[in-house]
């Protein structure tokens, strides 16, 4: 049972037991004004009768039509006239064989000239009685007049007014209802609905739930309120906790890939020692014979030999260029010269290979970070670009975009995905080739990952090392305006002043 129909199971019967008791009160209040009131009705009409007949006298020839007359009123059961002596002198019509009043009542009247009221039965009939005394001239009493009402009347008159105080009260009670349930279901019923409806949505995680709270200042508009400012503490509650999950993975994630890499390092500068002294000898060795003079197909062999030492003293030189990586020196600097420093390194053997390099936003971008090792990142950026557009067929192309502070906060100009990560001064190296595979996107920064064949695996390692170090973040997406990847390099931005 709902708090509406309990508030109306109490509030109903209450109300109910009130009104029966009013309804009561009223009932018997007006039964005991009934029975006075027919009475002083009785005697006036007693007196104004003995008047009449005092100015017409006894004797009259009219008496009886005047009596019958009189006695056709609905309200008066009989009328009786006596003489001096109380003897029954005139009877209205409607009366059969009336019994006399009592005698010691009818000597009272005609010797003390007093009005008495009294009940008697006449024709076996309760009636209400007034004896007047009648004169002929002041002083002188000549006869007596019994006015008589019925008993009967009056009863019926009660039952009536009791039925009508019934049905009022019954009419009364039902619009009361009516109007109670109405009041209720306005005001109690339909509140509290809509916050079980809230409490639900709340249950189901829509945190963005909100109750309508009204106007004015009851409790249930408070109530709304306070819902409301729960649901707000609540949404907010759970937003700082999706915020620290994702911080604590992304945590996680960066030890995960720090032990990683420091394995890494250990075993590269292992490694290194191990493998670079035999590879100086091999490569001595292989180098006087090729001096000597062999056969074409000797020369060739040796070469291959040399060729491979090379290739192998290139990732031995990439081990230890990942092993002992120095700590970068943060200083504030424009970025813009290290991407001018970048693109004239690398534009001449892009050009060699028929890519085009476009450099877009030149504007002022301060930032803190250390230029010589942001110069090997874009560098690296810049080959991988390269490398993925000389696989592909099409346009060849590669874009560096430099976007302004806060910017990552906003949709990409050219409707990519909206950027991660802090806000500062971003640059985007954005190739043409055939984009990245979505099973490949979450690797390419794993150790030793590569996805060409004369790949080391190290090289986006590293790049996101350096840039991490230096409190920024790299990532790699594919471009959604047309084919190609985009790799995000977001930096913490510097104070101008100090640049």
């Amino acid at each position: 049972m709902n708090l509406s129909t309990r508030l109306l199971a109490a509030l109903l019967p209450t109300v109910a037991v009130i009104m029966l008791g009013y309804s009561a009160l009223a009932i018997r209040q007006r039964k005991a004004m009934l029975v006075p009131a027919a009475q002083r009705e009785t005697v006036a009409y007693a007196t104004a009768l003995g008047l009449a007949l005092e100015s017409h006298g006894l004797a009259s020839e009219r008496l009886q039509d005047v009596i019958n007359e009189a006695g056709r009123e609905p309200k008066i059961y009989g009328i009786l006239v006596y003489d001096s002596a109380g003897r029954p002198l005139v009877v209205s019509d409607p009366l059969r064989t009336p019994a006399t009043a009592p005698r010691e009542l009818l000597q009272r009247v005609l010797e003390g000239g007093e009005t008495v009221r009294f009940e008697r039965d006449i024709d076996e009939d309760r009636v209400y009685s007034v004896l007047r005394p009648l004169h002929s001239r002041p002083g002188a009493v000549t006869g007596v007049l019994e006015v008589a009402q019925s008993m009967a009347l009056l009863t019926t008159e009660q039952n009536a007014s009791t039925r009508r105080s019934v049905q009022n009260t019954l009419t009364l009670f039902a619009a009361l209802i009516l109007v109670t349930v109405w009041l209720v279901r306005r005001f109690v019923g339909r509140p509290l609905e809509r916050f079980l409806d809230a409490v639900r949505a709340l249950e189901r995680g829509e945190l963005t739930y909100r109750v309508d709270e009204g106007t004015g200042g009851g409790e249930l508009v408070k109530l709304g309120r306070e819902f409301n400012r729960m649901a707000e503490q609540l949404q907010g509650a759970r937003s700082q906790m999706i915020r620290e999950a994702e911080e604590r993975l992304t945590l996680e994630r960066r030890l995960r890939e720090s032990e990683k890499l420091a394995a890494v390092g250990n075993l590269a500068a292992g490694l290194a020692h191990e493998i670079g002294a035999p590879l100086n000898v091999i490569a001595g060795r292989a180098e006087m014979l090729l001096e000597e003079e062999r056969s074409a197909a000797h020369q060739r062999n040796v070469q291959i030999i040399i060729d491979q030492i090379e290739r192998i003293t290139t990732t031995v030189h990439s081990l230890l260029g990942f092993a002992r990586r120095r700590e970068p020196k943060l200083q504030a600097f424009d970025l813009n010269g290290t991407i001018a420093d970048v693109v004239e390194f690398m534009e001449r053997e892009l050009s060699r290979r028929g890519i085009l390099l476009e450099r877009q936003g030149t504007g002022r971008a301060v930032i803190q970070g250390d230029p010589d090792l942001l110069h090997h990142v874009f560098v690296n950026l810049l080959l991988n670009a390269m490398h993925a557009i000389e696989g592909s067929d099409g346009e060849r192309r590669i874009v560096v975009r430099v976007l302004p502070q806060d910017v990552s906060r906003e949709p990409d100009p050219d409707g990519e995905r909206p950027a991660d990560g802090p806000s500062g001064v971003i640059v985007d190296v954005m190739d043409s080739g055939p984009g990245i595979n979505p099973d490949e996107l979450a690797r390419i920064f794993e150790p030793f990952y590569s996805t060409k064949e004369s790949g080391t695996g190290l090289g986006l390692v590293i790049a996101r090392s350096i840039v991490e170090q230096q409190g920024g973040v790299l990532y790699a997406y594919n471009r959604t305006d047309s084919t190609g990847a985009i790799f995000r390099c977001v930096l913490p931005a510097g104070s101008p002043a100090h640049a």
